[in-house]
């Protein structure tokens, strides 16, 4: 389920699992022909999974690549840079980053409505997927994107926490004192030479 948040005007699509049906059909045919390869065709040993990011550490996200810790926005040449294009499309409101994360030829629409407040987040988990371990019940996804499964084994699952900085100074003090509860989970893929995300959600669903 898609949340509001007061503070916006606007739906919050980073806790979307992308099922609305105004975007199904837009979304389904965009995505449909966009994954060629697939992650498990790598060996495991050569899929850059990024590291958990300790207790205590924190990164970086805000409207400008000067001053965010990922060095890699719009370049998603690794899983976890895929995931921070994805974010930086909505913490920036820039559709564009959005579009080159998810590897498709139009703006896909989740990056509009003037962008969002800086973010501290880290990497809570990060795995390459098997058919038993799931985030979610890939069927769930069918709704939005049309044909076949949304995940595969082989697929790279990132999760992240973070909570979100209104004030001017990014730090653990003056942004919002709560992690979000329940993390934000990405689904990667490698496509040739490059990383694109797949789906995304919160890990825990009540259909599920």
């Amino acid at each position: 389920m898609a949340t509001i948040d007061s503070r916006r005007y606007r739906v919050d699509p980073r806790g979307m699992v992308l099922r609305l049906p105004v975007v199904a059909l837009s979304i389904g045919v965009l995505l449909a022909a966009a994954f060629p390869a697939r992650a498990g065709d790598a060996p495991a040993a050569k899929v850059p999974l990024p590291p958990l990011t300790p207790k205590g550490v924190y990164r970086v996200l805000t409207q400008d690549d000067a001053t965010s810790t990922s060095k890699c926005i719009g370049d998603p040449k690794t899983p976890l840079c895929a995931v921070e294009t994805m974010m930086a499309c909505w913490t920036r409101g820039s559709d564009d980053l959005c579009r080159i994360a998810m590897a498709v030829e139009k703006t896909p629409g989740f990056g509009t409505g003037g962008g969002g407040p800086n973010l501290i987040y880290r990497v809570v988990r990060s795995e390459i997927l098997t058919d038993r371990k799931f985030p979610w019940r890939p069927a769930r996804d069918r709704s939005w994107r049309l044909g076949g499964l949304t995940m595969h084994a082989g697929d790279i699952r990132i999760d992240t926490i973070d909570t979100d900085c209104w004030k001017g100074e990014i730090s653990l003090a003056a942004c919002e004192k709560a992690w979000s509860p329940v993390p934000r989970v990405f689904i990667v893929r490698r496509s040739g030479d490059r990383w694109v995300v797949v789906t995304w959600g919160e890990a825990y669903d009540p259909r599920d």
